[in-house]
């Protein structure tokens, strides 16, 4: 007598989809700078789902599978801080843009569902924040299908908080 089992695969959208109420903010503080000046860094995770798995670029052809994306990144990350108790966009002039790309997370080049959680350093440079800001993070992802995910948003935290 033999036993199978078949597990069924997942029936994810081909558009990246970010998780609802996944992301964790975690923060590192007092960082120093290549200057010796204090600053904090912080981990976004967010966990995503992908029917086709195709997300990522290959590290020898960032430049040019990044082309294909308008701004040039497959992380999109949009910087907001509290100001007088509202959160106002300031990614423009935040001073380093978090955005970047993320390498393939399928190596097999199999077409398939994936899902799993992407993390990615942010730098809070020194003079971007004073003390006791507060920010936050909206995060969305593209496929090499040019697919654009939904857009989520991180906790907040209270950066240069010494």
């Amino acid at each position: 007598m033999a036993l199978a089992s078949c597990t069924a695969e997942p029936d994810f959208s081909n558009v990246p989809m970010l998780l609802d109420g996944s992301t964790t903010l975690t923060k590192y503080a007092n960082i120093r700078d290549r200057l010796g000046n204090a600053q904090d860094s912080l981990v976004i995770g967010v966990k995503f789902q992908d029917g086709d798995g195709d997300l990522g670029l290959s590290p020898g052809t960032y430049p040019q599978d990044s082309i294909q994306f308008n701004n040039g990144f497959n992380y999109e990350v949009r910087t907001f801080r509290r100001i007088r108790g509202q959160f106002q966009d300031v990614s423009a002039s935040f001073g380093v843009s978090n955005s970047g790309n993320f390498p393939r997370l399928r190596t097999d080049n199999k077409v398939g569902p994936i899902e799993g959680t992407l993390q990615r350093a942010i730098m809070v440079p020194y003079g971007a924040v004073t003390r006791n800001d507060t920010l936050k993070f909206m995060i969305r992802i593209r496929d090499r299908g040019m697919n654009v995910s939904n857009e989520v948003e991180t906790p907040s935290v209270v950066v240069r908080a010494q």
